[in-house]
């Protein structure tokens, strides 16, 4: 719109500048080197544009012929490298699809056009990858490493190469050199990290958790459950090794940075019975219970004393735990275990059915039927049976990212090699989604795969064998030896 106004003002110009002329000619008279000339100025002012027009024109003549041949080339090599680039992002998506023929041929072409060497080296390096050519990859990462702008590039990928062919120790090698070239590279730090937990080195992958959280590549709270992850794994294995002090600083350590996280009060516990002190571990269980009540902590604790002592101590000792959160569902079902143990019936089904709806699984439901059993209520047995069948099934030590349910904590699930996801949950949504179903367990006892291949935990950590677990009783079938469940 703008253009058109101004097109038109310019045609009102020259129209008006023309009207003018026109209304006064006048005369012109040029008299150099013996000849004259008489015009009027309308014709000297047609001349002297049309001089002028041949003029630009005769000059662009001449710059065409002078600059012809540069322009031609700087045109040729611009197209050069627009199908260079072109090749590029064809290659980079055929990557991207797994295409492994296509994204060579793409490489192939983008290298023939392109000049910029490093750049076709790393589509280069990416296809080899793709097509299982580790020694072209290897090659072209390193031609990279030549390059100033693409040498962290080349790190990485020489990084990546290494650990898909299980070199840890090169991986870690390649991005050490890239923390010399520039602290703080949040990929090789990761890469650390994790090669480092791979091997078991708890050490060297705290410090570079350490580090991550320095250069803000970690939230506080990541980097906090992390910590404790290590912290723990640290500790046992101090402990395994007879260092009691070191691994008894590094569970407080655990405890301090996650106190909610219950396998940091069982390392805690086990690290103080493995140094012999059972006073100390007690108390351990009697300030943790109420943030991290967990079955394995309610068994050691009534155990504690020693095996000698009679059913009926155990469950007053529970008792006396449950007192410091009597309302926790673990508190109830502890009391509820023991007593049914010391055959205190009523007690336990009393503490089985104070277990609020939201809470109970199968545990609290089978305690209630073998209780009522006991006391000759079979049709309070046959009811409760069958709401344990339809419970929701009891905790474990389950893998987050792929289901997996392990006999105790790891920091690394040993099924799909991620970290800090074994967390004891209920199992039900996991083991729908990855086919696996746990063991079913009473008492807190953590099921697990039939196939496992975590060690036995250590002293302290054994997990008991399940309690008498059985079907629901069905009212058409009665079981022999006892009269047939009320309808």
């Amino acid at each position: 719109m703008i253009r058109v106004v101004l097109l038109v003002l310019v045609i009102i110009v020259l129209s008006l500048a023309g009207a003018w002329v026109a209304d006064h000619p006048g005369t012109l008279t040029l008299d150099w080197l013996g000849w004259r000339i008489d015009t009027t100025v309308a014709v000297a002012l047609a001349v002297t544009l049309l001089a002028l027009v041949a003029l630009a024109l005769v000059w662009r003549l001449v710059a065409s012929v002078v600059t012809g041949p540069r322009s031609y080339m700087r045109r040729r090599a611009e197209r050069r490298r627009q199908r260079g680039l072109k090749a590029m992002t064809q290659g980079l998506a055929a990557v991207a699809a797994g295409d492994a023929r296509d994204a060579r041929r793409m490489s192939a072409r983008a290298e023939r056009l392109l000049d910029a060497q490093p750049l076709a080296d790393m589509l280069a390096a990416q296809s080899a990858q793709l097509a299982e050519d580790p020694a072209e990859a290897t090659r072209r990462w390193t031609r990279m490493l030549e390059h100033e702008e693409t040498a962290e590039l080349g790190l990485r990928g020489l990084a990546a190469l290494a650990r898909r062919q299980g070199d840890g120790t090169a991986a870690v090698a390649r991005a050490r050199d890239a923390l010399a070239k520039r602290p703080g590279t949040r990929w090789a730090l990761e890469t650390v990290f994790e090669v480092k937990l791979a091997e078991g080195d708890w050490a060297e992958a705290e410090a570079a958790l350490t580090a991550l959280e320095r250069h803000k590549h970690l939230d506080r709270e990541q980097s906090r459950r992390r910590q404790a992850a290590l912290e723990i794994e640290r500790a046992r294995a101090e402990s395994a090794a007879g260092a009691h002090d070191d691994a008894m600083n590094r569970a407080r350590a655990a405890i301090r940075l996650a106190p909610e996280r219950p396998e940091a009060a069982i390392t805690q516990v086990e690290v103080a019975i493995a140094a012999g002190k059972l006073p100390n571990a007690r108390k351990m269980i009697e300030q943790n219970w109420a943030a991290a009540a967990h079955p394995q902590l309610g068994r050691l604790y009534v155990d504690l004393l020693g095996t000698e002592s009679n059913a009926t101590d155990r469950a007053k000792r529970a008792r006396d735990l449950a007192q410091i959160a009597p309302n926790l569902p673990e508190s109830r079902l502890l009391v509820a275990e023991t007593a049914l143990d010391a055959g205190i019936l009523g007690v336990a089904r009393d503490a089985a059915n104070k277990i609020a709806v939201a809470d109970r699984d199968t545990r609290a439901e089978r305690v209630a039927a073998r209780a009522a059993e006991a006391e000759g209520d079979w049709q309070s047995s046959a009811q409760a049976w069958q709401r344990a069948a339809d419970a929701r099934p009891a905790p474990g030590w389950l893998c987050s990212s792929c289901g997996t349910m392990h006999r105790r904590w790891e920091a690394v699930c040993d099924h799909c090699g991620s970290f800090d996801t074994v967390a004891w949950r209920h199992p039900a949504a996991a083991t729908v989604a990855t086919g696996r179903a746990p063991v079913p367990a009473a008492s807190g006892t953590t099921g697990h795969p039939a196939r496992s291949s975590n060690p036995a935990p250590s002293s302290g950590a054994e997990a008991p064998a399940p309690t008498d677990i059985r079907p629901p009783l069905d009212a058409a079938a009665p079981t022999p030896g006892r009269p047939p469940a009320a309808a």
